[in-house]
């Protein structure tokens, strides 16, 4: 039987085409493996000190939250780091430097205003990451893990408020410790997991502006800043009528761009306050 050059052709056609689909395909697959890989990567967070003067400290970081860095840092160097409210996206980042100011230039300086007081004989080093800068950051080392999100199943939706409420109904009674500690642990804690729009949990963190023990109170504003509201710069402006400097520390560290406070703040009795101050003002004039 003879076979027309047209009918060969055509079935060449046919063939080429399968062809492009089945490699179509293993890409597409190829590409899903490599994001399954991706978000499948576990996060970790790397400090190394060594005697070399220029490589003294090397950070190593991999989708891992900012904070959980920062505390990282703090608890290998000894430094003192306080902020707000950080950005959300998991970092991933490699720092070195002769002393904590460099990592901490590295890791943040470049994406979030930053104050830095150098280490004395009696006192370490002490950084503020200031507020107005943190929530619209875009940090280089800020690296968002591409993943397809899966909407819960109504019944897993359910069972995750219900733990999300027990957990808040357990800090509201951490509140209440004899503990100052314990006090404002909870306090910070309400401000990212407690229930959101929930009355009680904000109730909480605003008479702990009240409490007696000054972390307490700092923790408050920092958790009042987290949760937002149409109060929010009152209750900073309180804060920075605060009798502990730690506490009006943290109030000017959470502004964002409230010229007034930060004005009301460049006149305080305190160096850190007035340098903060000073320094987020500038920010927000260039």
């Amino acid at each position: 039987m003879e076979v027309s050059q047209a009918s060969v052709f055509a079935l060449s056609l046919v063939f080429a085409s399968l062809m492009l689909l089945v490699a179509a395909d293993a890409i597409a697959k190829t590409g899903d493996v490599s994001n399954a890989l991706q978000t499948s990567q576990p996060a970790s967070i790397q400090i190394t000190l060594s005697k070399q003067a220029d490589t003294a400290i090397r950070l190593e970081s991999r989708a891992a939250p900012l904070g959980q860095i920062l505390k990282a840092i703090a608890s290998k160097t000894g430094a003192q780091i306080h902020y707000s409210v950080l950005p959300e996206a998991p970092v991933t980042a490699t720092c070195v430097g002769a002393n904590v100011g460099q990592v901490m230039d590295c890791l943040v300086a470049k994406q979030v205003g930053l104050v830095a007081h150098k280490p004395t004989q009696d006192k370490p080093a002490e950084f503020w990451l200031l507020g107005s800068s943190v929530g619209s950051c875009q940090a280089v080392t800020v690296a968002p893990i591409a993943a397809t999100e899966q909407q819960p199943t109504p019944e897993a939706q359910a069972e995750m408020d219900r733990m999300v409420q027990e957990q808040s109904d357990q800090l509201l009674k951490q509140t209440e410790s004899k503990d100052p500690s314990e006090r404002s642990s909870a306090i910070g804690n309400l401000g990212s997991v407690g229930v959101k729009d929930d009355p009680n949990v904000d109730a909480a963190i605003r008479d702990a502006l009240g409490d007696e023990d000054a972390n307490v109170r700092s923790q408050a504003i920092a958790s009042i800043v987290q949760r937002g509201g149409d109060d929010v710069n009152d209750q900073i402006s309180r804060a920075l009528k605060d009798k502990a400097a730690i506490v009006r520390i943290a109030a000017v560290s959470a502004i964002t761009d409230d010229v007034a406070l930060l004005n009301q703040a460049v006149n305080d009795s305190d160096q850190s306050v007035r340098e903060i101050a000073k320094s987020m003002l500038e920010n927000l004039q260039n």
